[in-house]
């Protein structure tokens, strides 16, 4: 039987790799082992969960399937957190001119989230099963979304924060569609790029079977934390706007 200093060290051995987002167990027999050990064993189990909360994180999910998921409990983290979080540290210190601005950034990530966890009013809706979702229907949504924060800030202007703003008036000017390399010089393009970075990390997963258009859906990482990003102010807050504004009619 293991003593307790090897318990303690598998436990955190457990959430080291889940923090690694790009471990896999399905090529590690050491992570496959642990996890077998987290399912079988409710005192290593409660081990590895006192660990992450003293560490200020969360054990949001494990399973054979998908692994660890390992979330920090508050986005300031010091954690060096890959997915969401560590997308945004990356594209801020992008050269390029479009993603230098916060509201583009913000209001792109908000719309890949809503793709995918919307309802039909267009609040959040947590769905366990993956839905694929197009390039041109996320990309559309966007639009959606920049035009309803756009209409809500000509009848309120007190009331839209300025970088949201400074985000929509760069999104709502590029083409919708542009060919070539993926790029911030087209909506489609920022949405690619954007996607492209979310299969990096584990988040979204191409759907290979969509011949016509690019598709995604995505991993249960990303439902992990998707459910995290969407509790935060700034994306209720613009849903909010959008289902308002089409509740009026579409907006101008």
């Amino acid at each position: 039987m293991p003593s307790e200093i090897e318990q303690l060290e598998n436990a955190a051995k457990l959430i080291y790799k889940g923090l690694n987002t790009k471990s896999s167990p399905t090529k590690d027999k050491d992570y496959q082992t642990l996890i077998a050990k987290y399912e079988a064993d409710e005192y290593f189990r409660d081990k590895v969960h006192a660990i992450a909360k003293g560490l200020e994180l969360k054990v949001a999910h494990v399973s054979n399937q998908v692994g660890a998921i390992i979330l920090p409990k508050n986005q300031n983290s010091d954690f060096c957190f890959g997915g969401l979080t560590e997308l945004r540290k990356t594209l801020g210190g992008n050269s390029d001119e479009v993603l230098t601005k916060r509201g583009t950034v913000v209001l792109a990530i908000i719309a890949l989230l809503a793709a995918f966890f919307r309802d039909e009013v267009q609040f959040l809706e947590y769905k366990q099963g993956q839905q694929t979702q197009s390039l041109h229907n996320i990309s559309r949504l966007l639009i959606q979304v920049c035009q309803s924060l756009a209409a809500q800030y000509h009848q309120d202007k007190d009331d839209i924060p300025d970088y949201l703003r400074e985000g929509w008036e760069i999104i709502l000017i590029l083409p919708e569609v542009k060919e070539g390399q993926a790029n911030a010089s087209s909506i489609e393009g920022l949405i690619e790029m954007l996607s492209s970075k979310f299969v990096e990390e584990g988040l979204l997963i191409r759907d290979t079977s969509q011949t016509d258009e690019k598709a995604w859906f995505p991993t249960q990482r990303f439902i992990a934390q998707a459910e995290r990003e969407t509790a935060t102010g700034i994306y209720e807050y613009c849903m909010q706007i959008h289902h308002e504004q089409h509740s009026q009619g579409e907006p101008k």
